[in-house]
């Protein structure tokens, strides 16, 4: 097959090149058959272990459908393990040197936990801070920029849709109330081929939850997470245009969403801030954005209204030799006919790397990492950017970016964690094409 260039095709490989190609993936998928085979082996053996280790918990005949010696389920077995390890007094936990051999109830937790077939979570409520995840669970995030699930707010793991179903879960738990199974879109990242943010559908099992802000939760996967091992490269000529904000589909501009971020970190480098930078360094353009500044008592959103009512973004969408996909960005000054006409040079914002690298956003206090969505359609591309706080590594914020021929969408939640008091502050940013894009600008970046 061909490879693509930033805007070509590449030379195709050869024949002996793809059966090697084949042959080492046939190797891999049985390599992996066999591993998860001896994993579920292995598992099954450490739950029938556990399984006379915990006192059953009362449940009715009805209950006991589970495979487990006991007739329990995994859920069961979770639900009666932390049971027990609570009731258990400090005495007994100090003595447990004079046990009879065998595996202590903390280390058949641990066990649970190793499961690399359960995805399993442990959460702070109602926060939804994670305190830990079992390795089934860990091995969606192997190739995240998140350097350990422990800390992360599960609010960021999902898509916005998902957001108030875990915060009322949450809630609900801490008023008392019995919470059932519910469901979410699960933000996993791809464990083979291309580096690529997975969204799968997932139902959410309470296995033990507490009024004291515990919360156990087992996901299902209700879908397998595609592979991706290359991009159709016929994408990249259908998403290169001009777009302008669109003020009656857009309830923000990129002011709200700045003072927003302020209540979550100092400083954050927002791409319409840093077009608005490149552009006053063009002269005439810097000339009228001082007229406009003159004409308001504060520099507030007013400006950046008005500065988006005048500014035209022109997206090129690019792969690089690697078949990863990437954005350039370049802004220019507009104005109506009614007041001249001015139209400036086009200056370039940024190439904003959509790999799983840190992009260009980034600085000392913030890391940026651009993923493409592996549901790639014909007429669509969704795109996530994440927000990291680069000394520990922890997710903050993150932007979902919905792009077609007609434009781009931006939606974004702004929110700390599930305890917040309000609820997430949603912001939508519609970019409608209003051009075509412009080939002489293409063909300047073809030269580089």
């Amino acid at each position: 097959a061909a490879g693509q260039g930033r805007y070509g095709p590449l030379a195709p490989a050869g024949p002996g090149m793809e059966r090697g190609r084949g042959r080492d993936l046939g190797r891999k998928k049985a390599r992996d058959k066999q591993n998860a085979l001896v994993t579920r082996e292995q598992t099954k053996k450490l739950l029938d272990v556990l399984d006379p280790l915990i006192p059953q918990g009362e449940r009715s005949l009805g209950e006991l459908r589970g495979s487990l010696p006991s007739r329990r389920t995994l859920l069961h077995l979770l639900e009666d393990l932390v049971t027990h390890l609570r009731a258990m007094p400090a005495s007994s936990r100090a003595s447990r040197r004079e046990r009879k051999p065998g595996v202590s109830l903390e280390e058949a937790t641990a066990r649970v936990m190793s499961s690399r077939r359960e995805r399993i979570v442990s959460v702070e409520l109602p926060s939804w801070r994670i305190k830990c995840g079992s390795v089934g669970l860990e091995g969606y995030y192997v190739r995240s920029p998140l350097r350990k699930l422990e800390g992360q707010c599960f609010l960021h793991l999902v898509e916005n849709e998902s957001l108030d179903v875990l915060r009322a879960t949450g809630r609900a738990v801490m008023r008392g109330k019995a919470v059932g199974p519910f469901f979410v879109d699960l933000r996993t990242f791809s464990r083979e081929g291309m580096v690529c943010l997975n969204v799968i559908r997932c139902r959410v099992i309470p296995a033990h939850v507490s009024c004291k802000g515990e919360g156990v939760f087992v996901l299902e996967a209700q879908e397998e997470a595609e592979v991706r091992h290359a991009w159709p490269g016929d994408l990249v000529g259908k998403f290169c245009m001009v777009v302008r904000r669109d003020p009656g589909t857009s309830n923000a501009c990129a002011y709200d969403i700045d003072q927003a971020l302020r209540g979550l970190v100092s400083e954050s480098r927002v791409p319409m801030m840093e077009a608005l930078k490149v552009l006053s360094t063009d002269h005439a353009s810097q000339s009228i954005m001082e007229r406009v500044r003159g004409s308001m008592q504060t520099i507030g959103r007013a400006f950046f209204v008005c500065m988006a009512k005048v500014t035209d973004t022109h997206l090129s969408l690019g792969m690089d030799e690697e078949n990863n996909f990437y954005i350039n960005f370049h802004i220019r000054m507009r104005l109506p006919q009614l007041v001249g006409g001015f139209k400036s040079n086009w200056k370039r914002v940024m190439k904003l790397s959509l790999s799983g690298a840190a992009t260009e956003l980034s600085d000392e206090n913030t890391k940026v990492y651009g993923f493409v969505v592996s549901k790639v359609g014909e007429e669509s591309l969704y795109t996530t950017l994440l927000y990291l706080h680069s000394s520990t590594g922890i997710c903050y914020f993150s932007r979902r970016f919905t792009t077609t021929p007609m434009g781009i969408q931006q939606s974004v939640r702004v929110f700390r964690d599930g305890s917040d008091e309000e609820g997430p502050k949603r912001f939508y940013i519609n970019m409608v094409k209003v051009a075509e894009e412009d080939r002489s600008l293409l063909a300047s970046l073809e030269e580089l």
